[in-house]
């Protein structure tokens, strides 16, 4: 099977597994106790922020008793339904179970035939299948058009984003490997094992990979596209609770999946696992609910109103459970909220209620991290970082822009200036988006005047929540405090943009018309022009993303496992093949360029073993560019006699496979390479070869093992140091 077909086949497994658990399960648990709550995109957000919220929850509660293991998550998940069960059947529990359990015994010592066994389960399985059939007629008819539109959006997700399974097949961002570390400590019940960090992403992950028996490096590979699905369904599913029109809500969507005139930087990182782009799945639904509550108008005590503050903290939580930035965001705009919603927000009864949901949804994201900080696990390295930016910017004094030129530039012209460079194409295309967030003001205004206070409030709420994040996004141009760096705004900037655009629509169409139908064929007009607009103006490709190991690393790898399951093997190479090894109990890593260190100063005595049964060396015949973000350039140099002549790298960590220093790197082993298979021709085999790689296994006798240390031409050579 080649890997292209295998990437598939896994990404489906994961994308299955994951929704099972916090989709299907809490459908199944919360439909009858939501079937009048809203529509079904809130009805959807509620199973999704229930089931990430339980799962993550579950995790961080059986890894801080250290007793998590594939029994105890499947009990656990089972629990709500064991409990529901109890609870409702509690005075003849015990007598059904006794009724199944003997008519099970009936089946197995035959006294029950198997034609009355199968005649009675075909019965009650065509009335079952009679049912859905009908309540599936009727749905598509009501929601037909919308199940197509939202398919199309699907097949538009899975061919930018999907697109690259079949082509890259390592990691598309350097820290995803320490994201592997982390999960692969929590196989041994090591959470935080490199310090208190929001753990929440990682929960999951760790959470599929022992339930379903997926290998972390497998998950962390291709999970970035079930990520980027989620996403933008929970930006679907927004526009379509707060939007009047049925049809609006796709058109910010399919200009934001597929328009060439959104820079990169708004959606570069989604091609990679990582947890900022995931928790960005639970601001909108935190700002929805937020929005809901304070749209009741009398009595606040009712059941929907309860359940939009239950969901409001749940999605608070979560966006902190899985990173503070995205918390940030989620508090920008729960504070333009309430500018949206400064009529009601400050009544007594709507803002203890509103801060109180939100004050439990920071607690308990921060209850699991406060319990290993105060036992003794000192915070993450990273989480430091993060908070000294934060003092540090809150206590630098402003600085003025640099530059005569950037002196002259007004506020307006800077954050344009900055939204051009970091969100959009060209300077037009930052033009309109700035525009649109002042029309959707206005618009908001001229609601607010024709007494639709409660859908006035929604669009004001959203144009000044995009106002703020422009205007940060330049902050340090206009001497602000930058709380953020700026690439990280423009995720935000470009993932706000479409409901900015479609609420605009919205709101003109809302304005013109206001029967259903006429309101539906209104929009799905303006979406038909948006689409024309759209193509005609440009559409991107997929991204050509570059990653952090070869297509042929991870084939061999692939292979590798398959090929030794019982067996204990060992892997030399770069930096990431260590923690995709985790997990693999006869799985070995030797660093490469500690590999290369060893032998330096080689000599009679120089001995360098691996004692597993076979040993393979990875060598990039060209060194990949380890830090070319957005794929930028293309690697073409060679490892050579040039490169092998340069001294060893002495930087620590990573920076050994960056830039020069890894061609240099891989220019030593590769001569180490060839000079060791001229002394081993038959031991020396290549497993693996293309014009960028070279894959190398040694098969050795456990009891006689070889001495890989040997004179390769380039052992001693050192670093001149200037006088």
């Amino acid at each position: 099977m080649s890997m292209a077909i295998l990437s598939v086949l896994q990404v489906t497994g994961i994308a299955a597994a994951y929704f099972s658990v916090t989709l299907l399960l809490p459908y199944l648990f919360l439909r009858k106790k939501l079937a009048g709550f809203g529509t079904v995109p809130v009805r959807l957000m509620a199973y999704f922020l229930t089931g990430n919220f339980y799962i993550i929850n579950l995790v961080y509660l059986l890894q801080l008793l250290h007793i998590s293991c594939w029994f105890t998550l499947v009990l656990g998940t089972l629990t709500p339904f064991f409990v529901t069960a109890y609870m409702r059947y509690r005075g003849s529990f015990f007598r059904l179970l006794e009724e199944k359990l003997g008519r099970i015994l009936l089946v197995l010592g035959g006294e029950t035939g198997r034609k009355t066994l199968f005649l009675r389960m075909g019965k009650k399985t065509g009335k079952i299948s009679k049912k859905l059939r009908k309540r599936w007629k009727d749905y598509f008819r009501t929601h037909g058009p919308d199940i197509f539109l939202t398919a199309g959006i699907m097949v538009l997700l899975l061919y930018m984003y999907g697109s690259s399974v079949v082509s890259v097949y390592g990691y598309c961002a350097s820290d995803v490997v320490l994201h592997n570390y982390w999960i692969n400590a929590m196989d041994s019940g090591h959470i935080f094992v490199d310090g208190v960090y929001p753990f929440g992403l990682h929960c999951l992950l760790y959470y599929v990979h022992t339930v379903f028996a997926i290998p972390v490096y497998i998950i962390l590979r291709l999970f970035y596209v079930i990520q980027a699905l989620v996403v933008h369904f929970m930006l679907l599913a927004f526009l379509k609770a707060v939007c009047r029109s049925r049809y609006a809500p796709y058109i910010g969507i399919i200009i934001y999946i597929v328009s060439s005139r959104f820079y990169e930087y708004t959606y570069i990182r989604y091609y990679a696992t990582l947890p900022q782009e995931f928790g960005m799945a639970f601001i909108l639904p935190a700002a929805y609910f937020a929005m809901a509550f304070l749209q009741q108008r009398k009595e606040v005590q009712t059941e929907d109103a309860k359940r939009c503050l239950g969901l409001f903290a749940v999605s608070v939580s979560l966006t902190l459970a899985v990173h503070f930035y995205d918390t940030i965001i989620a508090g920008l705009f729960c504070v333009a909220i309430g500018a949206g919603f400064v009529f009601r927000v400050f009544r007594w009864r709507y803002f203890r209620k509103i801060v109180a949901a939100g004050v439990l949804g920071i607690m308990l994201a921060v209850l699991p991290l406060a319990a290993a900080y105060v036992t003794g696990t000192p915070l993450q390295a990273s989480l430091n970082w993060g908070m000294s930016q934060l003092k540090q910017s809150s206590d630098s004094p402003k600085e003025k822009p640099d530059g005569e030129k950037k002196e002259e530039l007004t506020i307006l012209e800077t954050v344009l200036d900055r939204m051009e460079y970091y969100v959009a194409y060209d300077m037009k295309t930052a033009q309109i988006m700035l525009g649109s967030i002042g029309v959707l003001f206005l618009l908001g205004l001229l609601w607010f005047i024709l007494r639709r206070a409660e859908y006035g409030g929604v669009l004001v709420s959203v144009s000044i929540y995009m106002a703020v994040l422009a205007v940060l996004q330049a902050s340090a141009q206009l001497g602000l405090m930058q709380i953020l760096e700026v690439s990280r705004y423009s995720v935000y900037l470009g993932y706000g943009i479409p409901i900015v655009w479609s609420l605009c629509v919205d709101a003109v169409i809302y304005l013109l018309v206001r029967k259903e139908k006429a309101l539906n064929i209104c929009s799905f007009t303006a979406l038909a022009a948006a689409c024309v607009v759209t193509a005609q103006t440009g559409m991107r490709a997929p991204v050509k993303v570059s990653a952090y190991e070869t297509n042929e690393a991870v084939t061999c790898l692939s292979n590798i496992i398959r090929e030794n399951k019982n067996k204990a093997w060992t892997i030399c190479s770069a930096n990431d093949e260590r923690q995709m090894l985790g997990g693999y109990k006869n799985a070995y890593h030797y660093e490469m360029i500690k590999f290369l260190k060893d032998m330096r100063s080689f000599d009679d005595d120089t001995s360098i073993t691996i004692p597993t049964e076979s040993v393979y060396f990875f060598i990039e015949k060209i060194p990949i560019l380890y830090r070319d973000y957005i794929n930028t350039e293309k690697p073409d140099r060679l490892v050579s006699v040039k490169g092998a002549k340069e001294p060893v790298s002495e930087k620590p960590g990573i920076l050994p496979y960056i830039g020069d220093d890894r061609w240099v790197t891989m220019s030593h082993m590769y001569y180490w390479a060839q000079a060791f298979k001229e002394l081993y021709p038959n031991e020396m085999e290549v497993y693996y070869e293309t014009d960028n790689f070279i894959c190398y296994r040694v098969r050795q006798n456990g009891y006689s093992l070889y001495n890989f240390a040997i004179d390769y031409g380039y052992n001693g050579i050192v670093e001149k140091k200037e006088d």
